[in-house]
């Protein structure tokens, strides 16, 4: 992971509506996955305010790579309150995994990771979604992924508290045709779409009825064979359906 070191500068900066807008424009930054950084920690200097930004290119932040909600929000802090960016280069992060962004991917999976939910399918590396077209039906973002991995995270936490909502959450968690798991197979679909490559959505399983009945379910959509032999509950997954691009693991709750 690239560290980058962000100077902003300018008349307006540290005011409220300043820090209302950057954290918009940040967002925006992280959402194409441009960085990975879900909180933003500024620190005062002469004239404005830095902050270091995770990215996992050196030059995975610039405007090129950005949504047109990017552009704007960063035209808005230059226009409205006199914003200069100084981006400097400060090395590889110590503390964070080093990157290294797959080519010639042979198909992709969908599930949500800390880095991106768009993963290779092959070597497992997170791809960054700014590396494919957009998908959202304004043709300016992948807005459709961003709501759909939201969604994921708040249900996948709703589910590992286990106090509230516990069994609606493991349901649409793993249940293919729950609403939150249609809304992700559509995100493949219109990834596989706009990309040319095969996307396979990944189901998430917890089931207890045992080893032997695990591996016998069959692909949740067709009703075909998918498990792969030789696959455990350590390997990333043991279920593939090509017709249907649909994954899934062993349950380790068995």
């Amino acid at each position: 992971m690239h560290l980058i070191k962000l100077t902003i500068t300018g008349k307006g900066v540290g005011t409220d509506d300043f820090f209302e807008t950057a954290d918009c424009y940040f967002q925006s930054l992280n959402d194409s996955k441009q960085i990975i950084n879900e909180e933003w920690q500024y620190e005062p200097v002469e004239g404005g305010v830095s902050l270091n930004l995770f990215c996992p290119e050196k030059d995975s932040y610039l405007a090129k790579n950005s949504t047109v909600y990017g552009k704007n929000w960063q035209k808005r802090m230059e226009e409205e309150f006199g914003c200069q960016f100084n981006f400097q280069y400060l090395g590889l992060a110590p503390e964070r995994e080093k990157t290294s962004l797959p080519k010639n991917a042979k198909f992709f999976l969908l599930k949500t990771t800390r880095l991106s939910p768009l993963i290779d399918g092959e070597s497992f590396l997170p791809i960054p979604l700014y590396k494919i077209p957009f998908t959202y039906h304004d043709g300016e973002s992948h807005n459709d992924i961003n709501f759909w991995e939201n969604n994921y995270i708040r249900i996948e936490g709703l589910w590992m508290n286990g106090s509230v909502g516990e069994r609606w959450a493991q349901n649409q968690l793993q249940n293919h045709d729950s609403e939150l798991n249609k809304q992700g197979i559509e995100s493949c679909r219109k990834i596989e779409e706009v990309t040319g490559i095969p996307t396979y959505y990944f189901l998430f399983n917890y089931r207890a009825w045992g080893h032997k009945k695990d591996k016998a379910r069959k692909c949740p959509n067709c009703g075909g064979d998918w498990l792969i032999e030789g696959k455990t509950f350590n390997n990333f997954y043991a279920f593939k359906c090509d017709p249907c691009r649909l994954l899934s693991e062993l349950s380790s709750n068995t």
